[in-house]
Parts: C-alpha cells; structure tokens; sequence
C-alpha cells in the first residue's frame, strides 16, 4: 500500500469516526438535558406510585405498628362502598353536563372572537381568559357570597320582586348547579380561545372553495369545520373530562359533597375517608389507584375513539 493510498484511508476513517463521535456528543447533550426532568419525573411521581401500589396491598393503619398482608382486600372493600359508588355517579353526572355545555358555549363564541377581528376583539380574548387564572377556592368564595341564604346577591333579588329566599345549598338540584356554573366559568374563556385557534387554523380557501359549489352554512359546518376541528375537540374534551373526574375544591368549599352526597366527588370522598383515623389508610390509596385507572381509561378511550373514526373518515 502506497502513502497515498494511506493517506486515503486515513482521511476516510477520520471522516467515519468523526461522524460517530458527533452522533455520539449530541446524543449525550440530548440526555443530559432531559436527565433533570426525568430526575424529578422519578423522584415525585414514579417513586410515589411505585410505593402507592405496594401499600394498597397491606393494612395501614394510624395505630397499628405492623403491616399486614391483605391482598386485594382494599380494593373490594373501596368497591363495596356505597359512598364511592355515589361520587363516581355524581363525578360522570358532572362530566356529561360540563363536557357538552363548555363545547356548545366555547364553539359558539370562538366563531364570535373570530369575526371580533380588531382592537375591541383582542380585549375580549384578554379578559375572557382572566377567569382561567383565579383559583377554585376564590371562585368558590365568589359564588357562596353570591348564593348566601342571609344576604346573598341572588336571594337578595329574590326578595326585591316579592320571592322567598331559596336555601340553594339545602337543594340537591341546585346545589349540584352551584358546582358545575363555576367550573364552567373558569374554563369558559381558555376552552373559546383554544376553539378560536382551532378556527383559525382552518385555511380560507376552503370556505371559499365551498361557496362556489354552493354550499351553505350548515353544510360548510359538518364539512370543513367540524372536521377540522378534530383535534381541538380532543384536547378540550381530554381536559374537561379529567377536570369533572377529578373535581375536589368547588364541591369540598361550596357544599362538602351535600346534601346527601348529591355533590360528592371520587377526589373529595377520598380526601373525608383519608381522615378517618379507624380506617386504613391503604383503602384510601387503593380507591385513588382506582380513579387513576378509571380517569385514565375513560380518557384513552375517548382519545383513540376520536382518532380512529377520523382515521376512517
């Protein structure tokens, strides 16, 4: 072998190696980023439900200084109860009366942010959003002030035209509205403004295409927009079904899941059992595993039930 023929062979491993060893550089600079994340992924939320599962099988208790053995005992006892079952009917209740309300009144005024296209437009989208920001336990407050049966705003008016003063936290039908109206005031203005991006998303020529052929509001709706809003109906539904499920400080400071347990919630029914000191504590970390599983479920079902019909379509 000749010294250019060297050379040649040199200069093409250095090539060879030197791609590997970038490959290799920014591979490692890709780990080491994401390395804190999933430190502290580990850490707070990995390593708690490793040890959430492994307690759900044993007997817990405040006074007990050891730890029994019991299998799927807590499970069954969490099924078995009557209070559970109630939260859950309620939390579904809750879910259905949320989901479709917030995308009927967020659909319909997205389309009006959409024609609000100007300086007034941008400060609606401003304020709307404002809602979004202050917490369950300050809307909570809000709306109890608001409901009082003593002085109250909506009692107040009540007897101003000649009515008597209604006991709306004593009603289970109102009580059960007194819960969902401030949840679907928090969310209102974050649920308008994803459909508003959803419909702007949709490009122009579309609409115009259509109105050439003819077609007219209705028909452009079930056509273009609809479907072009597949996916922002996923998120928004997604997000509100886990809120509804998962729904704890309205209920707890508006009602305490009253009256009668019309407005207990899985979160919230957890939450009073977990301070029972003559139950075990594991039953309250079983019933939680199970509201993860039944939250996650529920969501990969609505999830890839979605994207396959609009993979079929």
């Amino acid at each position: 072998m000749n010294a250019k023929q060297q050379t040649k062979g040199f200069l093409l491993k250095k090539k060879l190696f030197g791609k590997r060893f970038f490959t290799y550089r920014h591979a490692f600079t890709g780990y080491a980023m994401i390395a804190p994340a999933f430190l502290l992924l580990t850490v707070f939320v990995v390593v708690p439900l490793v040890m959430a599962i492994y307690r759900s099988f044993f007997d817990y208790r405040a006074y007990a200084d050891e730890q029994i053995f019991v299998g799927f005992q807590n499970y069954l006892t969490i099924l078995r109860t009557t209070s559970f079952f109630n939260s859950f009917k309620n939390a579904l209740l809750f879910a259905v009366i949320i989901v479709a309300v917030q995308l009927l009144i967020s659909f319909a005024f997205a389309h009006v942010l959409k024609r609000c296209d100007n300086g007034f437009g941008r400060f609606v989208r401003t304020v709307i959003y404002v809602p979004f920001l202050i917490s369950g336990i300050a809307a909570s407050i809000v709306f109890l002030f608001m409901t009082n049966y003593g002085g109250g705003l909506v009692n107040g008016i009540l007897l101003q035209i000649g009515w008597e003063p209604i006991a709306i936290l004593m009603d289970a039908k109102l009580a059960r509205i007194l819960v969902i109206v401030p949840t679907l005031w928090l969310g209102f203005g974050y649920n308008s403004l994803v459909m508003y991006a959803g419909l702007l998303n949709i490009p122009k020529d579309y609409y115009e295409a259509a109105t050439l052929d003819g077609a007219g509001w209705w028909r452009k709706l079930l056509k273009i927009t609809l479907p072009g809003m597949t996916n922002y109906f996923l998120l928004t539904i997604v997000g509100l079904l886990t809120g509804a499920l998962t729904m704890f400080d309205i209920p707890f400071l508006m009602t305490g899941g009253g009256p009668l347990e019309t407005t207990l919630t899985p979160v919230l029914y957890l939450f009073n059992n977990y301070r029972n000191v003559l139950q075990s504590s594991s039953v309250t970390i079983a019933g939680a595993i199970l509201v993860m599983l039944i939250v996650g479920t529920l969501n990969a079902v609505v999830f890839f039930g979605v994207q396959s019909k609009v993979s079929d379509e």
